[in-house]
């Protein structure tokens, strides 16, 4: 999973995302998912904080963020429904 913080005013478009990513990373680097935060939170020496965001995983009754799922047969990044959560949870939709 990745977290991002889009500039104000931008929405993520994830097809465009999707192609970025392609031509950027090798296969096995690609994002599964994406969390939308307004900010990233930082400790005190200016980490991220990224236990809670482990602990709090992909599950979208327990993340207050935006969650996106790395869809390879669209080709983009779409919006996870609890729907779409369990299927990948359930092995119906390998990631």
């Amino acid at each position: 999973m990745a977290a991002l913080v889009l500039r104000p005013g931008c929405q993520l478009d994830g097809p465009a995302l999707y192609r970025h990513v392609e031509q950027l990373l090798p296969p096995y680097a690609w994002p599964r998912f994406l969390r939308l935060q307004e900010r990233l939170e930082m400790t005190e020496t200016f980490k991220q904080q990224k236990v809670r965001l482990a602990q709090e995983g992909f599950d979208p009754s327990r993340v207050p963020d935006p969650l996106f799922l790395l869809d390879e047969g669209t080709r983009a990044y779409v919006p996870l429904s609890p729907a779409l959560c369990q299927s990948v949870l359930d092995g119906r939709l390998r990631i």
